[in-house]
């Protein structure tokens, strides 16, 4: 069992951000967020970049624990460590221990989740999954959990059933930055009326989805259609696809949302009339409880060391 004064670092490490927490405990004690995500690092360069991260919380006369999730145990991240695979219990994955040279401290890295059909993984999810499950542990339904790439788990008693993934966000991004449509898009404003308008549209007719996002430039060109307008219709259309392709997991269903306040508000706005029942859990704190359990029963999880 943990010490409660015993201090420990808790690292969410994704493709596009570090995020590093010191902790007493269960008490987080600093943080420190960079963008030096795993899409940005060669293999050699992740010791260096946790280390210079969170040198202020080293001590010469002691070796602190780290441990990580997320795409930092990916196959182009500081070490791969092997899928657990579905079904599974999010409270008993994998965890690998990569060799360091700073002796100052001793890092695990915690497995992500497979699914051999349809073909499907996760990285940084199960961690969230499994804080979730600290204080409702006896929930079966469906578990969204929006982000660049949004997660629909269907979930029993500790129990990834099976999953979808939808890359909603990425995708968006894409067209809204890289696309000849940018610049009819160019805001961040979002209206929520013309948000729900765009979903609408794509539940009723997903095959006109390209020709709906060509007209976003046509509409600006032609009838000064806003860029609010605009953008808040390109993040309906992407909603709605996805939307579409995981009703199975929402329509008429107990719904739980683990992410951003953000992400949480919009998807909560689109699901609610057609849930069952829908609460909303941080992204964040879930990851937090999520490695703190995994902390205190590290003994029982380190299956393997590199």
């Amino acid at each position: 069992m943990q010490n409660k004064s015993e201090k420990w670092i808790a690292v969410d490490w994704g493709t596009s951000n570090f995020r590093a927490y010191l902790l007493e405990g269960s008490q987080v004690v600093d943080q420190v967020l960079t963008n030096e995500g795993m899409k940005f690092l060669n293999k050699n360069k992740f010791e260096k970049v946790l280390v210079n991260n969170i040198s202020k919380w080293l001590s010469s006369n002691n070796t602190i624990q780290v441990l990580a999730s997320g795409m930092v145990g990916a196959k182009q991240g500081w070490i791969e460590v092997p899928y657990t695979e579905t079904p599974c219990s999010v409270m008993k994955l994998k965890v690998l221990s990569p060799k360091v040279k700073n002796k100052k401290i001793k890092v695990f890295i915690l497995s992500g989740v497979a699914q051999n059909y349809p073909e499907d993984v996760m990285r940084g999810e199960e961690t969230q999954l499994a804080g979730y499950f600290l204080n409702h542990p006896n929930f079966s339904g469906s578990i969204c959990l929006p982000g660049t790439h949004s997660k629909w788990v269907k979930v029993k008693n500790y129990e990834i059933i099976n999953f979808n993934t939808f890359l909603t966000g990425e995708l968006y991004e894409i067209v809204k930055n890289y696309s000849v449509i940018k610049h009819s898009v160019s805001t961040e404003q979002i209206c929520e009326k013309t948000l729900l308008e765009g979903v609408d549209k794509i539940l009723k007719n997903q095959g006109n989805f390209s020709n709906e996002l060509f007209q976003l430039r046509a509409k600006h060109l032609l009838k000064n259609q806003t860029l609010d307008e605009s953008n808040s219709l390109l993040s309906g259309y992407f909603l709605g696809l996805e939307l579409l392709g995981s009703k199975h997991y929402w329509y008429k269903k107990d719904v739980i949302l683990i992410g951003s306040d953000y992400l949480n508000h919009f998807y909560e706005l689109c699901l609610k009339k057609e849930v069952n029942s829908i609460k909303k859990f941080s992204s964040s704190e879930m990851t937090l409880k999520g490695l703190n359990y995994f902390k205190n029963n590290l003994n029982f999880h380190v299956l393997m060391t590199s």
